[in-house]
C-alpha cells in the first residue's frame, strides 16, 4: 500500500473525526466498527465477520461513511444520508426542523423538500397574516444547521430543494447569490423536470403554480438563465433531474423520488435513509498494473454484507425513518480514487480510453454488487417492499459519494473527480499539517521525478503545462479539474451513472479564466440530462492556490482556497 504509514495529517483527521477513547489508529477504529456491525450476524459467526470487516477497513480497501466510523458501538446513527419533506403547516415546519437537527447531531446529511409550502405573501386564514414563503423557512433551517455545526464534532449538511414550477422559484434560485450570509450550512437545489428542459430549448412559457397560491408564468429560458447566473456567482443551486430519478425508482408504489441527500448521490423517498461506503480503487491495482479482480470481488461482497448489517444494528433518529429505511434497505456502495486509478494506468481522465477503463472497473463492481445482494437475499430474504425479484436484499446497492473526508483517510483522490487539490492543509491546535496524495507520489517516483517541485507548482495553482521535470504527455495526465472541459467531466459522470442504481455525486469544476457564460451553463445542464445523469452541480471560482484547507481546531469545516462548493465536503 502506498499509504501504509499514515501521514501526520491523516492521524490528526482520524483523531478529530472518528476515533473513540483509547483509539489512535485506523486499525483501532476498524476493530471497534467491525465488531459493532458484526452484531447483526448469528452468534457463532460474529467473530469471523468482525475480523473480515475490520481487515478491509484497516487495510483501507473499503471505508464506510464517517458517521459509521465515528458512531459504531458508541450509541450513534450509522446512516449518512436522509430525506425529509416539509408540509404546509407550522407543526410540520418545526417538527421537520427538529428531525433535521437530530439527524445532523448524528453527523448525517439531510435533503429537505420545501415545495409544499405556499408562496410568499399568500394569506393565512387562521392568523390573518401572510406566509413568508419557503425561502424564509430555508433561512430558518440554515441557521439551525449552523448552530448545530458549532456544537458538533462533525456536522452533517442540509440541502433545501424546491420544484421548478413553484411560484417562488426565482427568489429561491437567487437566494444564495444575493445574500449568502443568510444561508450558512445550507446547499440549495432545484428539482428540474424534463418539461422545463424541453420548454427551455424552444423558449416556451413556463407556468408557476401552487394549490394555495396564485399562478404566474415566466419564460422557460429565462428561468434556466437565472439558474445558470446563480451557479456562476455562487455554485448554487445544484440541479436534481426528478424525472430521470423516477425512471430508476425501484419502489414506485411507495411514492415518487423527489429528493436526495445533500451531495446528491442517493435519491430517497421521504423519511428514508441510506448507509454508505466506498471502495478504494487504486488499492486494487497490482504492481504490474493489472486489476486484482479476486481481491476486489471479495471486498465488494464483504462491503455489501457490512452495509446490510449496518442497517440492522443502526440506531435511528426516529421511528418514521426506521420504518421507511428498513422497508427498502437501501445501501450505497461507491468508489474513491478514480483519478489515481487512471493515473496508475497512464490514461487521461478526459479520454475515450479513460471512460472505457472506468466503465470496465465500475461495471465489474456493479456485477459483483448485484450478485452479492442476491446472495444475501437468498440467505436473509428480500427487502420488505420488494415486488420483483424475491431474492433482492436491497432496493438500491450503489451510490457514488464525494468522499471528501474518506479519501483523506484512505489516501487517494476524491470520488470520481479529476485531480482537484495537490495538497490538503489541516489546521490543528499545534500547527498546520499537510496531506499529499500517496498514489501521486508513487507515480512521480516511478518516473524518477523529484516530487517536491511538481507538488509545489500544483499547490501554487499552476496549470499542467507549467509542471517542471515531466514530459509533455505526463504533464497532461496531471491536469486538474478546472483544466478539463465541462463536457468531458459530465461525460465521465454519465459513464459512472450507467453502472449505478442510485446516483453519482460530482461537481463540474469550471475554469473562471475562461469566463463561462450562462448560456454555456444551460447547455451543459441539458447535456447532463441527455446523457442520463440524475443531477448536476457546477462550481466556477477564482483559484488562489491548488490547496484545500480544513480546520480541525474546533468543528471540522472544509473550505477550499477557491471557496469550492459545499458538496465537496
Amino acid at each position: 500500500m502506498a499509504n501504509a504509514k499514515d501521514q501526520p495529517a491523516q492521524r490528526a483527521l482520524l483523531e478529530a473525526q472518528v476515533t473513540g477513547p483509547g483509539e489512535t489508529t485506523l486499525a483501532d477504529v476498524a476493530e471497534r466498527v467491525g465488531r459493532a456491525v458484526a452484531e447483526a450476524e448469528v452468534v457463532d459467526e460474529r467473530s469471523k465477520w468482525a475480523e473480515r470487516f475490520a481487515s478491509s477497513i484497516a487495510e483501507r480497501r473499503f471505508l464506510p461513511s464517517v458517521p459509521t466510523l465515528a458512531n459504531a458501538s458508541r450509541g450513534g446513527q450509522l446512516a449518512a444520508c436522509f430525506a425529509l419533506e416539509v408540509d404546509d403547516t407550522l407543526e410540520s415546519i418545526y417538527g421537520t426542523l427538529r428531525r433535521a437537527a437530530l439527524i445532523q447531531q448524528g453527523s448525517g446529511g439531510v435533503g429537505i423538500e420545501f415545495s409544499a409550502l405556499r408562496p410568499r405573501g399568500t394569506p393565512i386564514t387562521r392568523s390573518g397574516g401572510h406566509t413568508p414563503g419557503p425561502v424564509a423557512f430555508c433561512e430558518l433551517f440554515a441557521h439551525s444547521a449552523h448552530s448545530m455545526a458549532l456544537a458538533g464534532r462533525r456536522s452533517g449538511a442540509h440541502l433545501a430543494i424546491l420544484r421548478d414550477d413553484h411560484p417562488d422559484i426565482v427568489d429561491f434560485v437567487r437566494a444564495r447569490r444575493d445574500a449568502p450570509e443568510r444561508f450558512p450550512q445550507l446547499g440549495m437545489a432545484v428539482s428540474v423536470s424534463d418539461w422545463l428542459l424541453r420548454a427551455g430549448r424552444s423558449d416556451d412559457v413556463w407556468m408557476l403554480s401552487h394549490p394555495h397560491g396564485e399562478s404566474a408564468q415566466i419564460s422557460a429560458r429565462t428561468l434556466l438563465t437565472e439558474i445558470a447566473e446563480s451557479i456562476l456567482a455562487s455554485g448554487n443551486p445544484t440541479l436534481l433531474f426528478r424525472d430521470r430519478m423516477e425512471i430508476d425508482n425501484p419502489t414506485p408504489a411507495l411514492g415518487a423520488l423527489r429528493a436526495t441527500n445533500p451531495c446528491g448521490e442517493q435519491p430517497l423517498l421521504f423519511d428514508e435513509s441510506c448507509v454508505l461506503g466506498s471502495l478504494h480503487l487504486p488499492a486494487f491495482v497490482d504492481s504490474d498494473g493489472s486489476l486484482d479482480e479476486d481481491g476486489l470481488a471479495r471486498v465488494v461482497w464483504d462491503a455489501v454484507r457490512f452495509l446490510d448489517d449496518a442497517l440492522t444494528v443502526n440506531l435511528w433518529p426516529d421511528e418514521q425513518i426506521e420504518r421507511a429505511s428498513l422497508r427498502t434497505r437501501k445501501i450505497g456502495l461507491g468508489v474513491m480514487g478514480l483519478a489515481d486509478f487512471l493515473l496508475l494506468h497512464d490514461v487521461h481522465y478526459d479520454s475515450e480510453a479513460g471512460r472505457a477503463l472506468s466503465a470496465e472497473v465500475l461495471g465489474f463492481i456493479a456485477r459483483e454488487t448485484d450478485a452479492a445482494t442476491r446472495a444475501l437475499g437468498e440467505e436473509r430474504g428480500a427487502y420488505p417492499a420488494c415486488r420483483g425479484n424475491p431474492r433482492q436484499r436491497h432496493a438500491t446497492t450503489r451510490a457514488f459519494a464525494p468522499t471528501g473526508t474518506l479519501r483523506l483517510l484512505a489516501g487517494c483522490s476524491a470520488g470520481i473527480e479529476p485531480f482537484f487539490d495537490a495538497r490538503v492543509e489541516l489546521s490543528t491546535d499545534t500547527g498546520t499539517l499537510s496531506w499529499t496524495d500517496p498514489w501521486l507520489l508513487r507515480w512521480l517516483e516511478r518516473r524518477r521525478v523529484d516530487p517536491g517541485p511538481v507538488l509545489d507548482a500544483l499547490a501554487a495553482g499552476a496549470g499542467y503545462a507549467a509542471l517542471p521535470g515531466l514530459a509533455a504527455d505526463d504533464r497532461a495526465l496531471l491536469r486538474q479539474a478546472w483544466e478539463i472541459s465541462a463536457e468531458d467531466q459530465i461525460a465521465m459522470q454519465a459513464t459512472a451513472q450507467r453502472h449505478v442504481d442510485g446516483a453519482v455525486s460530482k461537481t463540474v469544476q469550471l475554469d473562471p479564466r475562461a469566463s463561462p457564460s450562462p448560456d454555456a451553463v444551460v447547455d451543459w445542464i441539458q447535456k447532463a440530462r441527455s446523457l442520463g445523469c440524475k443531477g448536476v452541480a457546477f462550481y466556477c471560482g477564482h483559484r488562489e492556490s491548488g490547496s484545500t484547507r480544513i480546520d480541525l481546531r474546533s468543528t471540522c469545516r472544509v473550505s477550499c482556497a477557491d471557496g469550492a462548493a459545499s458538496r465537496r465536503a
